[in-house]
Order: structure tokens, then sequence, then C-alpha cells
């Protein structure tokens, strides 16, 4: 069948670019072995990513003075986000101004970004979840009040 890149039935392999033109409108690979390494591929990135993430959550390392500083960052969330409230949004200066500490957490979840991006990243401590919400503002979720 002669390639028409108008029709609805081309299609260009995203494992090795391919052009074919299909049957139906559910053929993506040009085969059974592009579409096999292709689903392979994108197994091994997310084992990768996953055993990243778990190496990086488990080098957090636990001291007397980190627990001290962690209660202390628990101590300034607790000033900002009010009782009952299930989310706030503040300025690193403000965070900052109170002594917060960035460098202690419980646990860091990297956040998929666009390739070129720069790594995000949101982490926890205690019930409060803490996520770059602009260059200069931090928002603040406290679990907690999340409702069920």
């Amino acid at each position: 069948m002669p390639i028409d890149i108008t029709s609805p039935y081309y299609r260009m392999c995203p494992k090795c670019g391919f052009e074919f033109m299909t049957t139906n409108n559910q053929d993506v690979y040009c085969c059974d072995k592009c579409k096999d390494d292709f689903n392979n591929d994108i197994r091994k990135m997310r084992n990768q990513e996953l055993k990243y993430s778990a190496n990086k959550i488990q080098s957090t390392v636990h001291t007397k003075e980190n627990d001290e500083t962690r209660l202390n960052n628990l101590r300034i969330l607790e000033i900002f986000i009010k009782e009952h409230q299930l989310e706030i949004i503040v300025t690193l200066d403000e965070l900052n101004e109170e002594g917060y500490d960035f460098e202690v957490y419980d646990i860091r979840h990297d956040m998929h970004q666009p390739q070129g991006m720069l790594n995000r990243y949101n982490v926890q401590i205690g019930s409060y979840i803490i996520t770059y919400y602009s260059e200069q503002e931090i928002r603040i979720e406290n679990l907690k009040n999340k409702p069920i």
C-alpha cells in the first residue's frame, strides 16, 4: 500500500521511526518486535526511576540535630496553616524569616518534568506536603485536613 501522510491510516513507528500504512486504527507499531522493544524500554525507565527514588528516600539521615530541626519545621508550618485549612501558599522569604530548614524532611517525591525543565520535587514532613508553587512561592498542604 503506498504511503499517504494525509490518511488516517498513516503511521510512524514510535520505536524505529519507520513510516507505514495500517489497515485499522489500533496499530501503532510497524511490527511486534518494535512494540515489545518500546514497551520494554518504558518498563526499564520506570524501574530505574523507582530505584533512584527509593535510594533517595532511604538516604535521609536522622540525627538528634535533624530531629530538633524537624520539630522546629513542624512548628513553623503550624503557624502558617490554620487548624482546619487544607492548603496555603507562602513565599520563600516568609519561611526563611521564620527559620524553616528546607534540607530536613521525612520523604522526598520527585515530580516528572518535561525534558530540559528544572527538576522539581515535593517533600513531606509530618502531615504536610510542601511543593514549589512558583519561583518564590511554596504551597503547603495539610493532609490531616484533607477530606476522605
